[in-house]
């Protein structure tokens, strides 16, 4: 599998605002250019959307974790080729079925940086969305970190969420984004997917926006991706629980 994707830099904060992955067949490798022509027929050669929690990456051949800008990263609003994390890798690989294809990658926040949560970065995100429709000044670029629920654009049949199954309720602006995003979601007539276990049923799960990340620890380490493998393996894309 091969990630593409375009950073932004607004203030000294990064932000990985457009990104795709594509799935191989074994021994294949494509070049952005290449990249760049199957994205000029979005209808045909995007599969779907993975909706993740934030990025954590870096141009091939970049530091993971250094500033880009420390590297003398140029952004000039182009493609690059993007190492692969932990998450994107989970599901990638359960994604043979569209060899050919691009998956489109979003985030509930573009900002690229490890482990924002729970950390007082979730705070100032919190306090941002309150200010988010607002002329008030917010710490992370409004338009370049969240998502406009109302105008996004998906490309393909289905949507898998793997967003985090911990979003703090005290975080209320938080959680209302998050459902917003994943309610407008529901109404664009696509296979809706994600990971869910028996604390919450289907229903309140999706409520609740208690959509399991990929890649976890412990138990849930091996649990998870097994579970992503069930989701990608039906015919029709469907939320699946966790036993």
């Amino acid at each position: 599998m091969q990630v593409f994707g375009i950073f932004k830099e607004v203030h000294e904060l990064e932000y990985l605002t457009k990104c795709y992955l594509y799935i191989h067949s074994e021994g294949e490798e494509i070049t952005v250019d290449e990249m760049k022509l199957l994205l000029k027929k979005k209808n045909k050669n995007v599969a779907g959307t993975i909706f993740l929690h934030n990025p954590y990456t870096a141009p091939v051949g970049m530091k993971l974790g250094e500033k880009l800008c420390f590297q003398d990263y140029k952004f000039n609003g182009e493609y690059s080729e993007l190492q692969v994390d932990n998450d994107v890798r989970i599901v990638g690989r359960n994604l043979k079925r569209y060899k050919g294809k691009l998956i489109e990658i979003k985030y509930l926040f573009n900002y690229n940086k490890e482990n924002i949560q729970p950390t007082s970065t979730m705070e100032v995100l919190d306090m941002d969305l309150e200010k988010l429709h607002t002329n008030l000044l917010t710490v992370f670029a409004k338009h370049d970190n969240f998502q406009d629920y109302k105008n996004i654009s998906y490309n393909g049949k289905f949507i898998f969420f793997a967003w985090g199954h911990k979003i703090d309720r005290h975080h209320t602006n938080i959680a209302v984004y998050a459902s917003n995003i994943a309610q407008w979601a529901k109404k664009q007539n696509k296979e809706i997917g994600f990971v869910y276990d028996r604390v919450r049923d289907e229903e309140d799960s999706f409520e609740f926006t208690r959509f399991f990340s990929p890649y976890n620890f412990g138990k849930l380490k091996h649990v998870v991706p097994d579970a992503i493998g069930q989701v990608f393996s039906k015919e029709i894309i469907k939320p699946y629980r966790m036993d």
